[in-house]
């Protein structure tokens, strides 16, 4: 029988908390939970036994009995902290996005590399079964060749989202404002669907969150490799019944030259397509495919166990997760050039 395997939880606010209990659900012993602010490392003590916690993260990579790291930090700390345990030997996982750099990013897969260990990047949406089901329908053809994809991220920060995640406001810890923490998501998401990406231009529209340093709302237009055409709305203060209340708001639609399909709610694909085989009785109709809802820190976190006990390169690998940012970062790129396209190689 396998033993169980021994992870130090790096950062335990919001996403540290998620995967803590995503490791105990996957039968991984949480052995220490490092945070600054040691009451919040405290708290995860009531959800496993044994559970030592600390201020400092080197105290994590000094003991020979943990076998990896779950970096859940600002997005600026993850480079060097995963540097850090590589060299310590230690296996990493690390919240998405990658780095804050494409240097950085380079230094963390290098330093994995040379360790021989695994560096794997939590980016649920490449585990979310909404996805792996539209893909397949577009491998299917039923919409035909796919023409434009649309996202929309809506948002509308709290307070309490705030009191967890204050980093978020400050440019130089979030490596920038909403464009990196769910576009990072979006993009990844596009490519899963559609392909890589050819080139990006982007907006970053009127300021509205006067405390915050990073772009509150910004838009992107994306060229396909194959041609098909993309938008992305990413917005942190999308006002509305909804997000007042605290739920973000997901959309998706994607058109091809023979009919559409499209995602509101994050479980209902609803389907229009004028092949023969979707015409019941020869009419038009609408189709709705529900998918039911999983535990997507649970599937990566799954995954990450998996990739050690077997060896095997994880899907979101640091090299496979450094294109993400990049196309993030070409975002960046065009929007301080006033909406200028960057072209990717």
């Amino acid at each position: 029988m396998e033993r169980l395997l021994r992870v130090a939880i790096i950062g335990c606010g919001w996403a540290g908390v998620r995967h803590a209990r995503a490791l105990q659900e996957c039968g991984a012993q949480v052995r220490w939970a490092v945070d600054v602010d040691r009451r919040r490392a405290e708290a995860l003590r009531g959800m496993q036994e044994g559970i030592r916690t600390a201020t400092d993260y080197r105290k994590a990579l000094d003991d020979p009995q943990v076998d990896a790291v779950d970096i859940c930090l600002p997005h600026n700390l993850h480079a060097p902290i995963a540097m850090k345990a590589a060299e310590a030997g230690k296996h990493v996982l690390c919240e998405k996005p990658i780095a804050a750099s494409l240097e950085e990013a380079d230094r963390m897969i290098e330093a994995a590399e040379q360790a021989g260990v695994v560096l794997m990047i939590a980016e649920n949406v490449r585990f979310n079964p909404l996805f792996h089901k539209i893909r397949d329908l577009l491998q299917d053809g039923v919409i035909g060749q796919p023409a434009l994809i649309q996202m929309t991220r809506e948002c509308y920060l709290t307070r309490s989202f705030l009191e967890d995640r204050r980093w978020f406001l400050d440019d130089k810890a979030a490596a920038g404002g909403i464009m990196m923490s769910g576009g990072i998501h979006d993009f990844e998401t596009m490519r899963m669907l559609i392909g890589e990406v050819e080139s990006v231009q982007a907006l970053r529209a009127r300021q509205r969150f006067l405390e915050m340093e990073g772009d509150d709302t910004s838009v992107a237009l994306v060229r396909f490799r194959d041609g098909t055409v993309g938008t992305l709305v990413e917005s942190f203060v999308m006002k509305s019944l909804t997000t007042a209340a605290g739920p973000e708001v997901h959309t998706l639609r994607i058109d091809g030259d023979l009919g559409s399909l499209s995602v509101q709610d994050g479980r209902t694909i609803r389907l229009f397509s004028e092949r023969e085989d979707f015409l019941p009785g020869g009419a038009l109709a609408r189709h709705d495919i529900y998918v039911p809802a999983a535990d997507t820190f649970a599937l990566e976190i799954e995954h990450f166990l998996h990739s050690i006990q077997v060896g095997e390169e994880p899907i979101t690998s640091g090299q496979a997760q450094r294109r993400p940012l990049e196309i993030v970062l070409a975002a960046y790129q065009s929007m301080e050039s006033g909406g200028q396209p960057v072209m990717l190689s």
